[in-house]
């Protein structure tokens, strides 16, 4: 079986009458969340939330910027960063679910997704890579879901060089930040602080403003799978259960909405050589 990048093309919706279908560019699929890239669900939630036809390119290639996801357009323009991309495309595709938001809605929207994005999301990176990188590969089989190192020895070695580097590029990283200051007990409650506004702030609206989903569902969609689906003891996810369950029923409500499809996406990409899909996942229950 060769050893190069996966590719593979699925698209979402299969009716492109109307639109010209573009490509986004991400990690390959893997059991629970479907991708450990927050930002690619929350941009493929985008496009699902305003049909907007796409197929997903999963490989391990990054684009523009260095980043994961990017897309490329139909005139073979490559755009990478999630906001930036998700700003291009309303303009192209003339879709704007926030349209009829109020300027101080916005606003909020706005300081919502700088602090998930920013703050919240990087100290659950910190937790995941930095502090229990082996469990994250081992729950997520990592190794065969990203790099098919069951059946190809470049595989193997690729997928044991990222697991030996990126605690240590996280813990920088954390450190440069400016949280690495801090104890982990600390991280944790700064985080929680994160969640429980979030949740004081949708209440008992079904979506974050109200009665329609907006770009900011998918933002949050994006960033609580993460914490929710991936079968690890995060700090965050016993908070949400404990004291947000309305996040959790949230992310629920906009997997059956916009993701029926969920857990045909969470299948692995390669088959081992005897016919079976992927590793052997722990048996861990999905909370």
């Amino acid at each position: 079986m060769a050893c190069s990048d996966a590719k593979r093309e699925e698209a979402f919706i299969t009716d492109h009458s109307k639109h010209t279908h573009l490509k986004v560019f991400t990690f390959p699929p893997t059991p629970h969340v479907y991708n450990v890239s927050p930002f690619t669900i929350k941009l493929e939630s985008f496009l699902r939330l305003h049909e907007i036809p796409y197929d997903p390119i999963h490989g391990m290639k990054f684009g523009p910027k260095r980043m994961i996801p990017y897309i490329q357009l139909p005139s073979g323009e490559e755009i990478g960063d999630s906001n930036v991309i998700i700003r291009r495309l309303k303009k192209i595709y003339e879709v704007d679910k926030d349209v009829h938001l109020e300027p101080a809605d916005k606003a909020v929207a706005h300081a919502f997704t700088r602090m998930l994005e920013e703050h919240t999301a990087q100290i659950g990176f910190h937790y995941r890579y930095g502090l229990n990188m082996n469990t994250f590969y081992d729950v997520l089989s990592i190794p065969h879901a990203f790099y098919n190192a069951n059946n190809c020895e470049e595989g193997r070695s690729k997928a044991e060089f990222w697991l030996k580097i990126q605690p240590d590029v996280t813990m920088k990283k954390t450190k440069y930040r400016g949280l690495g200051v801090h104890s982990d007990e600390e991280l944790w409650s700064f985080s929680n602080d994160d969640l429980k506004a979030i949740s004081d702030y949708l209440s008992d609206k079904p979506w974050f403003f109200g009665s329609e989903p907006t770009t900011m569902d998918c933002v949050l969609f994006g960033h609580l799978v993460q914490f929710l689906y991936i079968p690890m003891d995060f700090p965050q996810k016993t908070f949400l259960h404990n004291n947000c369950a309305n996040l959790v029923r949230f992310v629920e409500r906009f997997k059956v909405d916009y993701w029926p499809d969920w857990e045909e996406k969470c299948k692995p990409l390669y088959h081992n050589e005897a016919g079976e899909e992927g590793l052997t996942v722990p048996s861990q229950e999905k909370v």
